[in-house]
This record gives structure tokens, C-alpha cells and sequence, in this order.
């Protein structure tokens, strides 16, 4: 792969967590994500998580730091993302159903990447990140024990 290519790969993938807009309404979710996060409990998204993304390379692999916070206000999530050293942005288009999470990011130059992830029965969430309906990486991310706010650039 080019290094032109290698570089809009890691700049898209910087792009994951910079982005703008709302979340969907609490009250359209499913009733399950109210609970903490052990495997008998229902999952819940409101807090702090950390992980990463990774892109595949047909020579290598990048690995990338990821942060999200995700609040709520009234019946709305929102969210906050965030890539070390990157910047941060609003996180859109939040939909839980059951074990299964949704969420966007928008790029600065206006890609939208689509999180889709299930919660395992550690409590994190694992999915794929997809762009124009293509897979482009695996995300993992776990609860953060500083769940509070979102950490500084």
C-alpha cells in the first residue's frame, strides 16, 4: 500500500471520533440498556469507555486510541469522541437495542462512519467501524473507571 494511501487510512481513522450532532431519543431504545455492566446485568452505555480501532493494511496493521464518553440529557444520549492528539467531536445517531450499540462519527470532511458493536459479557463493546458501507476497522472499548468527563487534549 502507498504511503499516500497508509496516511488517508490513519486520517480517516483519526477522523472516527471527530465529528458533530445528537443522539436518539432514550425512550425509542430498548428498555434492557438502564443497568451496570456485569455479565447478569442489562448493558449501559452512559459513562466513559476507552479502546481502540484497528485497520487492516495488506502489509500491516494500524492500531489507534480511542476515547468516547456518552451522556445523557432528558431522554437523549450524546456523546463526546475523541482521538488522542487528534481532537474531539460530538457523537450522533446513538441507537441501543438489547446488547446491540449504533452510533456515527462525522469526519471533518464529512465521511460518516458507522459503529456497530454488541456488548460482551465483560461489559465492553466490539464491533466494526464501516464508511460508505465497507468495513474499514474493528473497534473494542471498555467502561473507563474515570467515566466522569472526557479527558483533555
Amino acid at each position: 500500500m502507498s504511503r499516500r494511501m497508509t496516511r488517508v487510512v490513519a486520517a480517516t481513522l483519526a477522523a472516527l471520533v471527530t465529528v458533530a450532532a445528537t443522539a436518539a431519543p432514550l425512550a425509542a431504545q430498548s428498555k434492557s440498556v438502564k443497568a451496570a455492566v456485569s455479565a447478569s446485568a442489562s448493558p449501559v452505555l452512559v459513562g466513559g469507555w476507552s479502546g481502540t480501532a484497528t485497520v487492516p493494511l495488506p502489509d500491516s496493521v494500524i492500531v489507534v486510541p480511542v476515547l468516547y464518553t456518552f451522556t445523557q440529557s432528558g431522554t437523549t444520549v450524546v456523546g463526546q469522541a475523541m482521538v488522542p492528539g487528534q481532537g474531539t467531536g460530538p457523537i450522533s445517531n446513538v441507537v441501543l437495542t438489547g446488547k446491540r450499540v449504533r452510533f456515527r462519527v462525522t469526519a471533518p470532511e464529512g465521511k460518516l462512519l458507522e459503529h456497530d458493536g454488541t456488548f460482551g459479557a465483560d461489559g465492553s463493546i466490539e464491533g466494526m467501524v464501516n464508511m460508505d458501507k465497507q468495513p474499514i476497522a474493528k473497534f473494542k472499548i471498555a467502561p473507563r473507571k474515570d467515566s466522569k468527563s472526557m479527558p483533555k487534549k
